[in-house]
Formats: C-alpha cells, structure tokens, sequence
C-alpha cells in the first residue's frame, strides 16, 4: 500500500508551477539558489495585492486550487522515488541561473500583474491556454492505449472551446469532465521506459532524460504552433508563463522560506510528482484492461506485481 507523501499538497503545489517551467520561457514555476537555499532570506512584502484577497475566497471554487492539483496528481497516495543525480554540481549551477532569472525578472512581472489583473481573468487565461493543451493530452492517451481517456479529452476540448467560450470557462469540469495531464514523458513512462538521471534544463527548469525527450516531441502537438507563426506563440507562451507564476506566488514563496535546501526540495517534489503520474496511469491502465489489450497479458501482470 502505497503511503501518503508528508506534505504532499506542498509538493504538489510546488511539482506543478516547476513542472509547467522555471524562468522566463518557462510556464510558471520557480527555481532556487545554489545550495542552502533556505537560509537565502525573502523579502516580507509590504502589501498585499487585492487579487491576492479575491483568490483566497475562491479557492474552493476554483478547480486548479492547490488541494485540487493535489488531488488531481497525488490521488492521495505516493511513490517514494530515488533521486538519480549524477551532474548534481552541474545542475545546481543551472538551478541558481533560473533561480534569478525568476526572482529578478519572473516574480516581478507577476507580482505587477498580480496587482493589476483580477484574479478571475488570470485564471480565465489559464483556462484558455489549458484548452490549447488538447493535442498533447489526446495523442498520448491514445499513444498509451486509453482510448476512453482520449474520448473524455475530447469531450471536453469540444465543451470548453464552444460553451466555455473558446476555453476561458471551464463547463466540462462541471459535467464530469475534469482536466487530465498526459504528456509524452509519461507514454514513455507507461512503456516502462526509466526516467533516467535528473536534470536542470535552463529556463524550461527540473526534468529527466525521458521526460527532456517527451518535451521535444510535446512540442510537436503544441495548438499554438498549428495556428499562428513562431514569434507570437513565443510571446503567448510568455504570457503564459508569467500568468501561471503570478497565480502561485503565494505557495512559491512560503515554499522557499521552509526549504532547508531549495534545490534538494524541488528536486525530491518534481521526482515524485512524475512518478506518480507514470504510476497512477499504467495502474488505471490496468484496471481498465487496457494493458492486458495493448501491451499482453505479462506485460499486466508485471504491472500488478510491481504495484504496492
């Protein structure tokens, strides 16, 4: 039986702003200093934005508040993981770049934007851009043999994109249709390809060798790239980042402050999180026979051993 992660919608919360990239190119995570990134003071901020306010008293609406990423990617459960960091001194290097580039130049822009765009609209833009993501999320449900997952992904694209006005809404989260994360790092995974040393990509942040190569191949099913040129999906994707750093500032900062090292920290949540989004879906995969279809009956069965 597998174990509750202590702290695990900490790490959730913090697994997904870097998972989704660190830095200015990346979709809204942070990194930390060198090392001893815990005893690195932060700044106590003299106000507090009033988004800040309005995001409190909705956080139980809103589908993507940190106890819902946790359940969304935690189900309540963990796989404890072994860290694989062979280039430790290396990334380290790469991890305090990002580390500035965030908090001189990400954090900042956020915070402004913060101030300025209400908290709704932040999270309407997120939605949008969510939306986009549909090309990835439907091609490796189908590339890991979920052909019921891919439905549910389209369903719910078709939802959003017309009555949740071209995915600023979220309707099908209402319907039964929550968002799902598939990506080609976890195909691999399900394939039961190993993640292979951990590293720290610059700007694009914490990741591994599988899931370095599951990006490349993510990118190829971008929507952005299918509709408009290469510049201005730069720039959405800015946008982007900035909007999704804005809207975990809070969880971001309260994390570096407890980190006694924030590299180690980020790293052990990011190595987690992974883990068990690989785990949860070949374990699902199972449970819905499609393992047994796609894959034969020993590849199932290896499955099911190798499960708690």
């Amino acid at each position: 039986m597998r174990r509750r992660a202590p702290g695990a919608s900490i790490a959730a919360n913090l697994a997904v702003a870097l998972l989704l990239g660190v830095g200015c190119a990346s979709s809204g995570g942070s990194a930390g200093p060198e090392a001893g990134a815990g005893d690195a003071p932060v700044a106590a901020e003299s106000a507090t934005p009033q988004g800040d306010e309005a995001r409190v008293a909705s956080a139980a609406d809103d589908p993507y508040a940190a106890d819902e990423y946790d359940d969304l990617y935690f189900d309540d459960e963990y796989v404890e993981v072994d860290t694989n960091d062979p280039i430790e001194p290396f990334n380290r290097g790469v991890f305090a770049f990002n580390d500035g580039m965030d908090r001189f130049v990400l954090e900042p822009v956020a915070t402004g934007l913060d101030w300025v765009v209400p908290d709704f609209a932040q999270r309407a833009l997120r939605n949008g851009f969510d939306n986009l993501r549909f090309p990835i999320v439907f091609f490796n449900d189908l590339f890991q043999g979920k052909p019921a997952g891919a439905g549910k992904d389209l369903a719910r694209f078709l939802v959003n994109s017309t009555v949740g006005l071209g995915g600023l809404m979220d309707p099908a989260a209402e319907i039964g249709l929550p968002p799902r994360n598939e990506d080609f790092g976890q195909t691999l995974g399900f394939y039961g390809v190993p993640p292979g040393p951990y590293l720290m990509l610059p700007f694009f942040g914490p990741s591994n060798v599988r899931d370095t190569g599951g990006l490349v191949v993510d990118t190829v099913f971008r929507a952005l790239g299918f509709f408009i040129p290469l510049v201005a999906s730069v720039a959405m994707q800015g946008i982007d980042t900035v909007n999704r750093r804005s809207l975990m500032r809070e969880q971001i900062q309260a994390e570096r402050k407890a980190a006694l090292d924030w590299y180690a920290a980020v790293r052990s949540a990011y190595s987690q999180y992974r883990e068990n989004l690989v785990h949860d879906k070949r374990q699902a995969a199972d449970e819905e026979g499609y393992t047994d279809h796609y894959l034969g009956a020993s590849a199932s069965s290896e499955a099911q051993t190798a499960s708690p």
